[in-house]
């Protein structure tokens, strides 16, 4: 019992949040920018990106102590800054937070998701920022590595179960889109683009990834039609928190999330993977709320269903990943 008190005010420790633009070499070539949130002692300022703004202190001095880290992969098309809220709730309850730019598929530079080199990149790009962070002196000597897990949301979820250890085979996405086109409205997309260019990209065995230091996740509507049911099953036991939208705009569940965790569920060594289904959520939904010159830009993206709120949801979300961070980590067997 004693343990559970303490454990409990060292979590009521609200910290400053420290961010800081990093970068370090892609494994598929060239240089790989990453965003970076920590604990710190100074207390809040304002971080200016562009138009983005959001509390914390550039490149502050780190909080002293050992935290866990959390490996942040965005969305095709994206970057970090779509989940700057999730980085920051987490920060502030002591967790090192970082997050890569996948290269090749982001908001600045995007070839599109459907790039061998892409698919292939993302899951190594998160080890190499986990790599990159375990060189530096003032993260190793601060990072927990018993306590190293994952955020994924669409084909960051994707990225996350590979990096899990999921074996992956990219043809299965065209076989998947020829037998459910009018199913699942990520065939949408398949069927619209280049098909011949796909099934050149998606030809040949891909290499398997498996970064063993990652003991948790937390992944938000992920495209995981590259994962075979027999793959899914042989992923290692590793806690899992899955979200959800309940409007199925741009994935379908049945095909992805859901099945994934109707397969895990047959596992008796799984932990038991949770499903958490947001009502009136669209997929865009897990992007934090965007500054108001950027929504204008994008409005598909930036506005939701009739009633639904997404700043609410978003605190509500963030405060169950903290939770499930801080008691997922916390289980952690030191390897």
């Amino acid at each position: 019992v004693m343990a559970l008190t303490e454990d409990a005010s060292a979590s009521e420790r609200e910290f400053g949040v420290g961010f800081s633009g990093m970068s370090t070499p892609d494994p598929m070539g060239g240089k790989m920018q990453y965003a970076l949130w920590y604990p710190t002692n100074v207390p809040n300022g304002t971080v200016k990106l562009g138009p983005y703004e959001f509390p914390g202190t550039e490149d502050a001095e780190p909080a002293v102590g050992l935290f866990g880290l959390v490996i942040l992969s965005h969305g095709s098309g994206s970057s970090p800054l779509a989940h700057r809220d999730t980085a920051i709730a987490l920060a502030k309850a002591g967790f090192i937070v970082a997050g890569p730019r996948h290269p090749r598929n982001n908001f600045r530079d995007d070839i599109g998701d459907d790039q061998r080199i892409v698919l292939d990149g993302r899951p190594r790009q998160l080890s190499a920022v986990i790599d990159a962070l375990l060189t530096q002196q003032a993260w190793s000597s601060r990072i927990d590595t018993s306590k190293v897990a994952a955020f994924g949301f669409s084909a960051g979820g994707y990225t996350v179960l590979a990096a899990l250890g999921a074996e992956r085979d990219y043809s299965r996405t065209l076989e998947h889109c020829e037998r459910h086109a009018e199913k699942d409205p990520y065939c949408r997309i398949i069927n619209g683009q280049g098909r011949a260019a796909r099934v050149r990209s998606y030809a040949g065995p891909a290499q398997r990834t498996h970064d063993e230091r990652l003991c948790a996740a937390v992944i938000a509507d992920p495209l995981t039609t590259p994962f075979s049911d027999q793959a899914l099953l042989a992923l290692p036991p590793v806690k899992l928190l899955f979200f959800r939208p309940e409007v199925e705009n741009v994935i379908s569940a049945e095909f992805h999330v859901s099945r994934v965790v109707r397969l895990l569920k047959q596992r008796d060594d799984f932990p038991d993977p949770q499903e958490i289904v947001v009502p009136k959520a669209i997929h865009d939904s897990f992007i934090a709320p965007f500054p108001e010159v950027v929504a204008q830009s994008i409005p598909k993206i930036a506005s939701d269903p009739p009633g639904f709120d997404r700043v609410a949801f978003h605190n509500e979300m963030n405060s169950t990943i903290v939770m499930f961070f801080t008691q997922a980590l916390s289980d952690c067997v030191k390897h």
